[in-house]
């Protein structure tokens, strides 16, 4: 984490935590910080499995799908993607089509969103959408410990 995200993380400290700050309960905002936020925000995961992949769309309309569609989605299956990644989530539509409110598009990204963690929604990033589905493109990935809370919360 490098001093501006310190910076935004301890601001956010403060701000939403500052009960725990007034106790010195680094645990209890470490916890906060490392969780899922509340409220919930989406952001993109930066490695969605095949298995969670294949198991989002509906395969009744699979063979209505080009040749050469089935055969990208076959390509896409084979190993983990990044859906932080524009050409991933264009990759999505274009084998299956625009993401719409029920789409498979909308079904398959949706499915590569993660909840963000209170760190990552302190120091932000860019929300990004494809179709119907947005998701924070999170500017840091994962929580911060009890020492690095003690850290933050003892530079003046």
């Amino acid at each position: 984490m490098n001093n501006a995200q310190k910076a935004l993380c301890k601001t956010y400290i403060q701000t939403n935590f500052s009960a725990n700050v007034a106790a010195s309960e680094w645990s209890q905002i470490s916890e906060a910080m490392s969780t899922a936020a509340s409220p919930i925000t989406k952001a993109w995961a930066t490695s969605v499995s095949a298995d969670v992949l294949d198991d989002a769309p509906d395969y009744s309309t699979f063979d209505t799908i080009a040749a050469g569609k089935r055969d990208s989605w076959g390509f896409l299956l084979a190993r983990s993607r990044d859906f932080t990644r524009s050409k991933t989530r264009k990759w999505i539509t274009d084998i299956w089509g625009n993401a719409t409110a029920g789409s498979n598009a909308e079904a398959i990204l949706q499915a590569a969103l993660v909840n963000a963690t209170g760190a990552e929604v302190a120091i932000g990033g860019t929300v990004v959408s494809t179709g119907t589905v947005s998701g924070l493109k999170r500017d840091y990935i994962g929580g911060i410990s009890v020492g690095e809370v003690n850290a933050l919360m003892s530079v003046p």
